[in-house]
């Protein structure tokens, strides 16, 4: 071909003896632009992508595998270079990749019982196993939809503004496939199927995983697109050699993924015309160093410039074309006709159409969309929500592709403090299990202070619904004059409910309903026998209704949002052989509220009040419902019981209580936390007595917390004006 006797790299002969002679202008070489697979190496494709554009070479076709695929795919469509870089500098990697959910979109139920376990397996076909990854990609899914939405009319990856290609591997057969066609989120995401790590992906009739495993730089199969000339973007770095180079899982998993991919890389290197191969000290899920890994890439292929550069200048001779316009941004909105739904087999339809009752006709932002995908997933009846846009219409139908989760799911934890001991936690989640749009939760708390919560829900409307809940317990704690411990108490309850219950947003709740107990209370020490005679099991019937809310951002160490109830009960103690002058009808009523303000990056503030009252009742309420102050347990077994910085657990008890808190929460690094806390207040019998001097109760401390994968390790250091000395509290574990 005469045109490359104009390319001075690829260094072609000419011939002394032909002579001289007019030639018709030849036709241009067309370019071919391979990016190889390599995790979070592949951000190093950004300086690649720029020298690109900053030498004027247009390229021609595009293939890649893995994290090439997305990179080659964003470029293929129109992205600048730019714009990817800003894109990948968004993300919060950590949570993308491990399917981390804002907690605004998870059902309050699921709040409530969820958050506390360090293992599960789950139930399917009356069988007990494990998922078929570590995570199933949801918010790549999200991701991917998001920045490949301008491309969803386009069926055959030909037609793009630069034709593309991305390769699967075939999990039956072990086959390299070529994805040219279909809906490109979906082929990218099969692309980068890291296996045992993403879920596999179901595309054009194919199970696949990540194109990577048998080939990881398609050089040929864009050659046969019609490229004459391979650009190669390597970051691959080779088999390791050393024990010391396999370490981790991670390099492990990336050296036995290699293995097939060799001579596919082999052929890749024979057919390539100019290689950037980007060597990194980063692995493959180093993906929140990616300033580091883009800045060597910029700097690597930047050596490659004068070639490329060369290249460039040398085709534009034989026939000038100008860059495409690289100006793509993400669709802001889209008209829909249908909604269709895919994959939902215990799931009722009328269950989607719930939240997309009025997308037909009507234009819908690309945001709402995926606030909608985010609320069903937080609601965890699904491992996996996407959306497609089906364009063999106008305008095109919404495909609604769900993969449900396992009907049940059983997972334990394991917890200890200074209060509660120690205890293993087992939970066991099912849903629509026992019925369509039905929820069960129970947990059991095995340890010298057990305990059993069991929780229905069924929804028969929108987000209302009918629930039923136990909660069994028996837990000991002392009773205190001032600092002296006086007597040991054993509070047993057995508590059944039932309520109605509204839900709004995932982050705001209202139930109201009827409580049954079956309680007793127990002196352990007998230090007082004039209440021996009330230490038998006795029934209380109370209806209530309580307005519960949590935005937080995090259950453990929230940097925004606030938790907050308020309940207002009426107990009645059942039991006709009570002395009435002991316990009576009760009206109860209080308010607990934490807001978390975030101050800086590193620094978070923390205010709350708690203020509670046993109203209209002429002696006592059941000690039950009592206000309690100690301890630094922010989760009780009974709800009136309340954390206290310097108390002892339930130092301080009465009819009335009123406390004011402030913590100050420092984020020294990653993942461990250091919180200055302080509490005054008081708990009494009267409410006059809570607003006198000698009720004044004030409590300081410090706690180094670590947010380990078990759960919190914290350690408080702590005094009061109730206890002379220092006091230590240790927590380990999630809180249940």
């Amino acid at each position: 071909m005469l045109a490359l006797l104009a390319i001075p790299f690829l260094q072609m002969q000419t011939y002394a003896e032909d002579p001289p002679q007019e030639v018709e202008k030849s036709k241009r070489p067309t370019v071919g632009l391979v990016l190889s697979g390599g995790g979070a190496k592949g951000f190093a494709y950004i300086g690649l992508l720029k020298v690109l554009q900053e030498t004027g070479l247009q390229v021609d076709y595009i293939g890649g595998s893995s994290i090439g695929s997305i990179m080659g795919g964003l470029y293929a469509i129109g992205y600048h270079p730019d714009s990817i870089a800003k894109m990948i500098r968004m993300q919060n990697w950590t949570s993308l990749l491990s399917d981390g959910t804002a907690r605004k979109y998870v059902a309050y139920d699921e709040k409530e019982f969820g958050e506390k376990t360090i293992l599960s397996v789950f139930i399917r076909n009356r069988k007990i196993g494990l998922s078929n990854a570590f995570y199933q990609g949801q918010q790549v899914d999200m991701l991917l939809g998001h920045y490949f939405s301008p491309a969803y009319k386009t069926y055959s990856f030909s037609d793009f503004q630069t034709p593309f290609l991305c390769m699967g591997t075939d999990l039956f057969t072990g086959d390299a496939i070529v994805l040219n066609k279909g809906y490109l989120p979906k082929a990218i995401r099969a692309s980068m199927s890291i296996p045992g790590y993403f879920a596999p992906t179901e595309y054009m009739g194919y199970y696949l995983v990540d194109g990577g495993v048998v080939n990881n730089y398609p050089v040929k199969q864009v050659k046969e697109m019609g490229a004459e000339i391979i650009i190669g973007g390597d970051v691959q770095q080779g088999l390791y050699t050393t024990k010391k180079q396999l370490s981790s899982m991670t390099a492990i998993l990336d050296q036995i993924t290699s293995f097939p991919a060799i001579e596919a890389n082999q052929v890749g290197d024979s057919l390539t015309n100019i290689s950037v191969r980007i060597k990194l000290n980063y692995g493959m899920m180093d993906f929140d160093d990616y300033d580091s890994i883009i800045a060597v890439g910029e700097r690597v292929a930047r050596a490659h410039y004068a070639e490329i550069k060369a290249l460039a200048d040398s085709l534009n001779a034989l026939e000038y074309r100008p860059l495409k316009k690289y100006d793509t941004k993400p669709l802001d909105s889209l008209e829909f006709g249908e909604l269709l739904v895919k994959g939902n087999v215990r799931t009722p339809a009328k269950y989607f159409f719930t939240y997309f009752r009025d997308i037909k006709g009507h234009r819908v932002a690309i945001k709402d969309l995926e606030t909608i995908i985010s609320y069903m997933y937080g609601s965890h009846y699904f491992d996996r929500v996407t959306y497609e846009m089906d364009n063999t219409k106008s305008p095109p139908d919404l495909i609604i592709d769900v993969v449900e989760a396992a009907p049940g799911i059983l997972s334990a934890g394991i917890h200890f403090d200074n209060d509660y001991n120690g205890s293993i936690i087992l939970n066991g989640a099912f849903r629509n299990l026992l019925g369509k749009n039905t929820k069960l939760f129970a947990t059991l708390i095995l340890g010298v202070n057990p305990r059993l919560k069991a929780f229905y829900l069924v929804g028969f409307s929108g987000k209302a619904g009918l629930g039923i809940s136990t909660d069994f317990y028996s837990f000991k704690f002392n009773i205190y004059d001032k600092s002296t411990k006086i007597d040991q108490l054993t509070f047993t309850n057995y508590k059944a409910s039932l309520f109605f219950n509204s839900m709004f947003l995932n982050m705001y709740n209202i139930r109201a309903g009827f409580d049954y107990e079956y309680f007793r209370f127990r002196q352990d020490l007998q230090v007082d026998t004039s209440i021996t005679r009330y230490q038998n099991f006795k029934s209380y019937g109370t209806p209530f209704i309580s307005i519960n809310a949590d935005t937080r951002d995090d259950a453990y160490f929230p940097t925004r949002g606030f938790l907050g109830t308020l309940r207002a009960e009426y107990v009645m103690p059942l039991s006709g052989n009570w002395v009435k002058q002991i316990f009576t009808n009760s009206a109860i009523i209080y308010l607990n509220y934490i807001q978390s303000i975030p101050l800086s990056k590193k620094f978070t503030l923390r205010p709350g009040i708690f203020a509670g009252g046993a109203l209209k009742q002429s002696d006592s309420p059941p000690v039950q419902h009592l206000f309690a102050l100690g301890g630094l347990n922010n989760r009780n077994y009974v709800e009136t019981f309340l954390d206290f910085s310097g108390a002892q657990f339930v130092q301080n008890y009465g009819n009335y209580a009123l406390v004011g808190r402030l913590k100050l929460q420092y984020n020294l690094f990653k993942k461990n936390y250091i919180t200055l806390r302080t509490d005054v207040g008081g708990s009494e019998q009267t409410i006059d007595e809570l607003f006198q001097s000698r009720s004044f109760m004030v409590g300081y401390g410090v706690t180094y917390s670590y947010n380990s994968f078990i759960g919190p390790i914290e350690l408080s250091l702590m005094g009061s004006n109730v206890n002379s000395g220092p006091m230590l509290f240790l927590n380990l574990g999630f809180w249940f």
